[in-house]
């Protein structure tokens, strides 16, 4: 009890400042949706200075985490080690994590700002709503911490303390009592675009680095967890402060999205990122090989689905030979020797190769001597069809 007065005193200005402003956006545009929005909107670039460089590291921790991996890998100790080498190993790698952080300007603990600052804001507009829906003993609206002067206060008091905006009750949620099923409907339906935007805000790094959502399975891990707590917070409080969430996760995406256009610093790390990669061997050796395949007229499916292609001989013009190692198509070599296939002015017939134990077969009357090595030779020309049996009949 005394901690909650303590903190009560403590955030009591911040009431009276969201208040005001919400009873000035309200003077202004007299709706309480577009005045908690705008409100969001102006706290959102007060500590935008501050959460920009939480948000940065955060998401240069995002792409860092490949090589983070890599590191950790690199350093890890197989089981049997002994406790020295493994506190070495430790150590070296403490130290490279370290140097990899101060090389890109990063710190591990950053990235939680935007995190912590959000909560601060969330309970001084839940407290400031619950402030303006204030109702005396007798059950008579009793609005806080606005001027008693503004239009709001006097809505408020017209209203019976009820923040009506499109149709719902701004102070009311989810779970309050007495609403029937088609009337939880609309406070559901904020519900869930606070969560759909929420998983856009978590899914937007890993959208962008899909290396690094696959090595650092925590992030992963924390996409599906994290929706499912901001669940619980959506249908307890009331629907102005999901208001507050709605717009927050819109601007924190827009801002994600311009800082990774525009950012020079996070434009700067994703450069050397890019140089760490190109200069590790198992990148330059797929390189290599892509360069390869597009010299040869490979790349893409139909180039992986072609045969291989030939390999040029010695001279550069040789052609693909066949299955005995002599050239197709009977031509001469290029050194000037004639093919093993053809007929020479003193080769005999083709087909009058050695036999398999190595010895010539006789030759036949009216072929000219063999001449050139031992090897077989194909035959030159269509074996001729055996003569049919039956005489024929000459001519009368």
């Amino acid at each position: 009890m005394l901690l909650a007065s303590t903190l009560g005193q403590i955030a009591h200005p911040f009431y009276l400042a969201f208040a005001y402003l919400l009873a000035a956006f309200y003077a202004a545009i007299p709706n309480y949706a577009v005045a908690i929005a705008l409100l969001t909107l102006v706290v959102m670039v007060v500590v935008f200075p501050i959460t920009r460089r939480g948000t940065r590291s955060m998401m240069k921790m995002q792409l860092l985490s490949p090589e983070l991996k890599k590191l950790q890998n690199k350093y890890k100790s197989p089981p049997g080690t002994p406790a020295e080498e493994r506190n070495a190993n430790r150590q070296a790698l403490n130290e490279e994590m370290m140097a990899l952080y101060k090389e890109n300007g990063v710190s591990p603990t950053g990235g939680c700002l935007p995190m912590f600052l959000q909560f601060p804001i969330f309970l001084i507009l839940y407290g400031t709503i619950g402030g303006l829906v204030h109702t005396t003993k007798a059950g008579l609206p009793d609005p806080l911490y606005i001027s008693h002067s503004s239009r709001m206060f006097h809505d408020i008091k017209a209203s019976g303390g009820h923040l009506m905006a499109f149709g719902i009750n701004l102070g009311d949620s989810a779970l309050t009592h007495g609403l029937s099923a088609l009337g939880r409907a609309p406070y559901i339906a904020l519900i869930l675009v606070a969560l759909v935007l929420q998983y856009i805000q978590l899914k937007q790094m890993s959208g962008r680095n899909p290396a690094a959502a696959s090595a650092n399975p925590q992030m992963q891990q924390m996409q599906k967890i994290m929706p499912l707590i901001f669940a619980i917070i959506y249908i307890r409080i009331s629907a102005g402060v999901n208001v507050y969430f709605i717009v927050s996760s819109l601007f924190r995406v827009a801002q994600q999205e311009y800082m990774y256009r525009h950012d020079p610093d996070l434009r700067g790390s994703l450069e050397k990122l890019r140089a760490r990669a190109a200069e590790d061997p198992k990148v330059a050796e797929a390189k290599k090989r892509i360069v390869t395949e597009q010299r040869q007229g490979r790349g893409g499916l139909l180039g992986r689905l072609l045969p291989p292609p030939a390999l040029e001989g010695p001279s550069g013009g040789d052609r693909p030979t066949g299955g005995g190692g002599e050239p197709k198509g009977g031509k001469a070599r290029s050194n000037g020797t004639p093919p093993s296939g053809g007929r020479s002015g003193g080769q005999g017939r083709s087909g009058e190769g050695r036999s398999g134990d190595g010895t010539p077969p006789p030759r036949r009357a009216g072929t000219a001597s063999k001449a050139g090595s031992g090897q077989q030779r194909p035959p030159s020309r269509a074996p001729q069809r055996p003569q049919s049996n039956k005489r024929q009949r000459r001519p009368r």
